[in-house]
């Protein structure tokens, strides 16, 4: 059965992904959002760090929750419980909800109708994922293991802050994508961009971890799915699998050194396509194979 996709647009999600965006000193390609937020990012990047809250563990968690909590208390008592524990959010709850709501409404001051203009972005989107996304799906699992593909999934459309970013947040079995209206780099589709970030979900599926925990995990799995899925992608005829493809995609979707991890990548790849092991075990031999962050 083909993964069930819920779409979903949020005007907190998108602030969120806006103030990661800028936390993480990416290509930022609206520079007059990411000038708008500027003092509010600072500002909840040192409450973080006063906390010994680790940004991209609290970004998973944030942008999720403002999908599903609209109040700016109450999503601000479930982020912190996640990330620090029950017994020593409710003392920060405060703060961290002013905050919320400030990078909100400097956000929305921006971006007026950010909604309604992500509802018209999103259409092209998902257009070639109704068109391509199941049989995109289908043969990735042929590469991989049938049950890493998930029965259904929320894909978060946000602004392009970045000209083109996602992350995957396993624990919510949600992503969060920009809405482009056209590929920024024609080699590598967003929707191929989607199903990686899709392929991501049961990472946190014991299992399939092959005694992989933490960042570690959460790297290696990320360059792992690079190779199947553009297998699979070449498959729909939606992008090819080659070395020069594959070092695109290590550039333009992760945050890792394509000089040292490319290499090793590729060779991990051909062993794995001509032998291909259980995936926790293929998982731990590319870990190995892999220069140590």
């Amino acid at each position: 059965m083909p993964t069930e996709l819920r779409w979903l647009v949020s005007t907190a999600a998108n602030s969120l992904h806006a103030a990661r965006a800028v936390a993480r000193c990416a290509a930022v390609a609206d520079r007059d959002t990411s000038e708008a937020i500027a003092d509010e990012v600072r500002g909840l990047l040192t409450d973080l760090d006063s906390l010994g809250v680790s940004r991209e563990r609290f970004f998973e968690h944030a942008v999720a929750q403002a999908t599903r909590i609209q109040a700016p208390s109450q999503w601000a008592k479930v982020v912190l419980a996640k990330a620090l524990g029950p017994a020593r959010q409710e003392v920060h709850q405060s703060q961290l909800a002013r905050r919320f709501g400030a990078l909100q409404a400097a956000f929305s001051k921006q971006n007026p109708g950010a909604l309604e203009k992500l509802e018209l972005r999103a259409g092209p989107l998902r257009e070639q994922w109704e068109a391509r996304g199941p049989g995109l799906l289908a043969a990735l699992a042929g590469h991989t293991d049938q049950a890493l593909v998930v029965e259904s999934a929320d894909v978060i459309l946000v602004e392009p802050i970045c000209g083109g970013d996602g992350a995957a947040h396993p624990l919510y079995n949600s992503v969060q994508i920009e809405a482009l209206l056209a590929n920024p780099r024609p080699e590598l589709p967003e929707v191929v961009r989607l199903a990686w970030l899709l392929a991501q979900l049961n990472r946190d599926v014991p299992r399939f971890q092959g005694g992989l925990s933490g960042s570690r995990l959460s790297r290696v799995w990320q360059l792992a799915m690079i190779p199947p899925v553009l297998a699979a992608a070449g498959e729909v005829d939606l992008a090819r699998n080659d070395p020069t493809t594959r070092a695109a995609a290590v550039s333009a979707w992760t945050d890792a050194d394509g000089d040292a991890v490319c290499a090793p990548l590729d060779k991990w790849w051909d062993t794995y396509a001509e032998s291909r092991p259980v995936w926790p075990v293929a998982l731990g031999a590319l870990e190995r194979m892999l220069p140590v962050a």
